[in-house]
């Protein structure tokens, strides 16, 4: 059995030192090309003044770099690891947000097809017309970008720009990934924005751009390996920039630039 992992779990690596695993490294790329340099954003010093305006995700430190690597001719992708449309929906009326009744965690908004739903049992239903508190049927506000979103955002920003989207909502049918990653192959896409579903295992030469949108969302996940998942899916995603002729490019948008996590995930530093 072969484990192949740019991001090995830290059992994996505690096996190893034990000797029940034999490890095995690459030091280098295969090719020998340069790591792609990255950039930290911190999103304290853009502050969002129109929170619901069109792709209000992308600070303007990222709208710069997506737009001068289109007009170069370069690719990107862009991982939100938030699908969806907006990540929760509040009444502004009474201060409710509205919540699974099984799990307790927030539903998200489905612009497609106007529904609210849980993605840890899947639980859903259409968005109602009025709040179920407070009955108010003015106040219900959208909160916050997923991919849905971030997609329609680009397009209204970029109305030229060729954006796909891979996320669990666009993967569905049978080969649908294959089709989104034969399109971006053949330089059909310019932007590809999706989940973690972008960030591993992916080889395209013409990538020059990679964009991290929320770099500390899974480190307020309630679980004792949302660092380890946080450095494992920054670094992950970084490796897809520059694996061609071009150098890459990657941007960290983030609210703690500090946190060990993310700053050794900037530098490469796995050990």
């Amino acid at each position: 059995v072969v484990l192949g992992s740019a991001t090995p779990s830290l059992e994996s690596l505690y096996n190893t030192q034990q000797g029940r695993y034999r490890l095995l490294q690459l030091n280098s790329r295969v090719t020998g090309r340069a790591l792609p340099e990255v950039e930290l954003v911190d999103l304290k010093e853009f502050p969002v003044s129109e929170p619901d305006a069109p792709a209000a995700a992308l600070s303007p430190p990222m709208r710069e770099a997506i737009e001068s690597n289109w007009q170069a001719g370069g690719q990107a992708i862009l991982l939100l690891n938030r699908r969806g449309f907006a990540t929760t929906v509040v009444c502004t009326a009474c201060g409710d947000h509205f919540r699974c009744s099984e799990c307790d965690v927030s539903l998200t908004y489905h612009g497609r097809s106007h529904s609210v739903t849980c993605h840890w049992c899947g639980q859903t239903r259409p968005l109602p017309e009025s709040c179920p508190s407070c009955r108010d049927r003015s106040g219900l506000q959208l909160v916050g970008h997923g991919t849905e979103r971030l997609e329609e955002g680009m397009l209204a920003l970029w109305p030229e720009l060729r954006v796909d989207r891979m996320d669990a909502d666009t993967t569905r049918s049978r080969s649908s990934h294959r089709r989104i990653l034969d399109r971006f192959r053949a330089g059909e896409v310019d932007v590809l924005v999706g989940t973690q579903m972008v960030a591993k295992g992916h080889d395209f030469p013409r990538v020059t751009l990679v964009g991290v949108l929320h770099a500390d969302s899974a480190l307020h996940m309630p679980d004792f390996r949302a660092s380890e998942r946080t450095f494992q899916l920054v670094s992950q995603v970084a490796g897809r920039a520059g694996r061609g002729e071009r150098p890459g490019r990657v941007l960290v948008q983030t609210w703690h630039p500090g946190h060990h996590a993310i700053r050794l995930a900037m530098a490469h530093d796995f050990e």
